[in-house]
């Protein structure tokens, strides 16, 4: 904790001792952070050097995206995924555009916050424009790229597009798409889904002789929606296109932004949860006001949820509510069940220029639960909660006089 601002940070112990502090201010992952700054790039806040150990100070997450995955009990939602992918790949773009690739993209990587996903560990992170040769080593295995696999003299940000393939893949199926034992194993698991690649790709390999050990015979690829059953076919495609043997055929993030799998038509942002703990009970809509207008004539709120709300044939009624000394009038569509597409209206309208005045009984809170039901019959009150079973039903409700609705 910030001892001045009290906010909770995350602090990283460097592993080195730095007596200088020029060593400091010149790590690539100091200059690339202080360089990048994006809603999807951790933060770094301060740096402190003490006793010759440094430390970084960033801004706290929560989780990273494999522990999110190993306590995952059922497959994600691909609208979940959508919006997992969105958020990376808009924060890759940005560091790309900058000069930097990042060259240890993995789901440890990915840190999570709520809703908020940020790419993090920028220890290998290098500037696009600095000059091969490049470490042997970069990336954890599962998610590295043939090209770095087989020791090309050079290599560019395409390979953090083959990494977002393999953790694309792997939110999807909840495990690694590659999970090679070794480099030889490595390609021989990528061989056996996308097939042999061509051999001209990788013309300035060192290690070719990986390649030709797993490849001696021709491959053909195999059908990804066998190991992804769950994903759509947009999915599928864009999964295929970032894991391309090709670097050069791998979309960049700005172009996999475009892709249809995040076309506007298909999706919008969607609240990240476990579909597991959602429990199995009729959906349920709340209104929370709190301080609502200090004028009486305000005191009226309108609401509609609708949904392809052309049914007609109200029919109205009378109901006395519990607690309550005013008559309600409530309309509901006695005929709804002879629509084929489940329309759903619900309303809190204004009693109108008759003006009821503001009843002083009025209970502070009141929950109005819905279902879809196609069971048409008037709803019956209880307490400061009304039953809605019928899928089509309007109501009046005046609120109390500065009081809370719920």
């Amino acid at each position: 904790m910030n001892l001045e601002t009290f906010e909770i940070v995350a602090v990283k112990k460097m592993k080195h001792k730095f007596y200088v502090w020029e060593e400091c201010i010149n790590l690539r992952e100091v200059k690339s952070l202080c360089k990048l700054n994006h809603p999807n790039i951790i933060k770094l806040k301060e740096i402190v050097r003490e006793n010759n150990e440094l430390f970084f100070v960033f801004e706290y997450m929560e989780n990273n995206l494999y522990e999110i995955m190993t306590k995952r009990q059922r497959p994600f939602q691909e609208q979940e995924i959508r919006y997992y992918m969105f958020q990376i790949l808009e924060g890759l773009a940005h560091m790309h555009k900058n000069g930097y690739f990042h060259r240890d993209l993995k789901p440890e990587n990915l840190l999570v916050k709520g809703e908020s996903v940020k790419i993090a560990d920028f220890g290998l992170a290098r500037e696009v424009m600095s000059t091969p040769p490049y470490t042997d080593y970069v990336s954890t295995r599962w998610y590295r790229a043939p090209e770095v696999l087989l020791q090309c003299s050079s290599y560019t940000p395409a390979i953090d597009m083959w990494a977002v393939g393999t953790i694309m893949a792997e939110l999807f199926s909840l495990c690694p798409i590659f999970p090679g034992d070794s480099e030889v194993d490595q390609l021989n698991k990528i061989c056996c889904i996308l097939g042999s690649p061509e051999w001209n790709t990788f013309s300035d390999a060192t290690n070719i002789s990986r390649l030709m050990i797993v490849c001696f015979s021709e491959i053909l690829p195999t059908n990804l929606a066998d190991f992804i059953p769950n994903a759509s076919p947009e999915a599928l495609d864009l999964i295929m296109q970032l894991c391309s043997w090709d670097p050069m055929k791998r979309p960049t993030a700005e172009q996999a932004l475009r892709h249809p799998f995040f076309s506007a038509e298909a999706w919008a942002p969607y609240p990240l949860q476990d579909s597991h703990d959602l429990k199995p009970t009729e959906p349920n809509l709340e209104l929370n006001l709190w301080n609502f207008d200090a004028e009486p004539d305000d005191c009226f709120l309108g609401l509609t949820l609708a949904v392809n709300p052309s049914a007609t044939g109200f029919d109205v009624i009378q109901q006395v509510s519990q607690g309550m000394s005013m008559t309600q009038d409530m309309m509901f569509c006695s005929s709804f069940q002879n629509y084929s597409s489940n329309s759903v209206l619900w309303s809190l309208l204004n009693p109108g220029p008759s003006g009821s005045p503001i009843p002083v009984g009025l209970q502070p809170q009141l929950a109005l639960p819905f279902s879809s039901s196609s069971n048409a019959h008037p709803p019956q009150s209880a307490g400061s909660g009304f039953s809605l079973p019928s899928p089509l039903l309007s109501l009046s409700i005046p609120c109390q006089h500065g009081g809370h609705c719920r």
